[in-house]
């Protein structure tokens, strides 16, 4: 019988409480509880509630627990309160029964900073204590080595143990720039020392509907560059065979490049037109079956309704790096006003109302120019005209992306 996986995850509080290591913790027991765990968070006060998520509160681990609040007041002297052992005590007593049988911990921030010196101490005990179980210690800031804790930090019992490794546990930091800084402070080798670095759930942040998520993950936008974004109802005018060609040449300079065509196929007497028929074996002689995508066939694949076309387009235009938009005729041209919105990079046919409309805001490509050339234009833009927050966007959905956390670094470490 296969066991239950279960994971503990430690920290001070939770939200609604507002703090760097709060925004993470959400998503990070999301991904956990994604990959078939039962997610315990440990914490002084907050709630986090969900699918195999649950949150266990023991008070006396907030910062704003009377008992804390007091203990640390004397503390931050140099001294130990007089209670101080007894709280200790207490405290691990009910860390125990908490954890009870589970055998792996993820303790956030607790065992470098000195906002809680009981706690730190509670754990560290536990930790000793169980040298049967897997203990993670998740270090975002190191108070030995930031000017703003140097003062209230002395060279005993508990503040020391902020500086003390401690044998059979797994370190975690979140850059390069800090292992160093740890491996110089608990005189550890680096290589005993894991980077995971924080990552943003961009659907969150950006506010995406749930099915562009799916659509984004089905798509394996994360590592495609460059994302192309085709906004073109699939008739002639929209000259979207001129799109699809260029992409054939783009592909030689960018072999992982994806553009996503997202209107629906025309229909004619019940049969796809001439015209979506001719678009779909364009892309087979290109050999861009794995580059060019029609939208309507990945609603098809997952079961999403063609009525969230329209704001899963939305979505979408604040993660392409390129808007492609070609027709021949127009008497307007809404989606440069959208690209501009979202300011993402747009690329159009040169003809008077995109002029009209854009002005200096978009990369005209000449109608009457071949598509070689036309994609010359393309390259030279994508290598050298992006601004510095294009070139950060990319590498953050990129590098620092919620949906591919547990599998570029969480797993590796987790069930190795």
């Amino acid at each position: 019988m296969k066991s239950i996986k279960q994971v503990i995850i430690a920290h001070y509080s939770l939200p609604p409480v507002v703090g760097g290591v709060e925004t993470i913790i959400g998503p990070q027991a999301e991904i956990f509880a994604r990959q078939g765990y039962l997610v315990t968070l440990l914490s002084g006060e907050g709630n986090i509630e969900g699918h195999n998520i649950k949150t266990s509160i023991i008070p006396d681990l907030s910062l704003q627990s009377p008992h804390t609040r007091n203990l640390q007041r004397v503390l931050k002297l140099g001294s130990l309160p007089e209670n101080y052992e007894y709280r200790l005590l207490n405290l691990q007593k009910k860390i125990e029964t908490q954890v009870g049988n589970i055998k792996t911990i993820i303790i956030h921030n607790i065992m470098s900073m000195p906002f809680n010196l009981t706690a730190t101490e509670a754990f560290w005990n536990y930790i000793e204590k169980n040298p049967d179980k897997k203990f993670y210690l998740w270090t975002h800031d190191l108070a030995w080595m930031m000017e703003d804790h140097k003062n209230y930090l002395y060279n005993r019992r508990p503040w020391i143990l902020l500086k003390t490794a401690l044998p059979n546990v797994h370190y975690i930091t979140i850059s390069e720039y800090r292992r160093r800084q740890m491996s110089d402070l608990l005189n550890i080798s680096r290589k005993n020392i894991s980077v995971i670095p924080n990552v943003l759930k961009y659907q969150d942040f950006l506010s995406f509907h749930n099915e562009t998520t799916t659509v984004i993950s089905h798509a394996e936008l994360f590592h495609k560059y460059p994302f192309i974004l085709i906004p073109a109802r699939q008739i002639p005018r929209k000259n979207i065979e001129r799109s699809i060609r260029i992409i054939a040449i783009l592909k030689n300079t960018f072999p992982d490049i994806i553009g996503i065509i997202t209107g629906m196929p025309e229909m004619d007497n019940g049969q796809m037109s001439p015209y979506s028929q001719f678009l779909g074996e364009l892309i087979k002689e290109n050999n861009l079956g794995n580059n060019i995508i029609f939208l309507s066939d990945v609603f098809n694949k997952l079961g999403i309704s063609h009525t969230k076309n329209r704001e899963i387009v939305h979505d979408l235009y604040f993660i392409a790096h390129l808007v492609l938009y070609l027709s021949h005729d127009e008497s307007f041209g809404l989606p440069i006003l959208e690209a501009g919105a979202a300011r993402t990079p747009i690329a159009v046919s040169q003809i008077p109302v995109f002029r009209e409309i854009a002005k200096d805001g978009a990369l005209y490509l000449p109608t009457d120019e071949s598509p070689e050339f036309n994609a010359n234009r393309l390259i030279k833009f994508l290598k050298e005209n992006l601004s510095k927050s294009d070139l950060l966007f990319k590498r953050v959905f990129s590098c620092y992306n919620w949906e591919t956390y547990w599998q570029d670094y969480l797993k590796p470490i987790f069930e190795e």
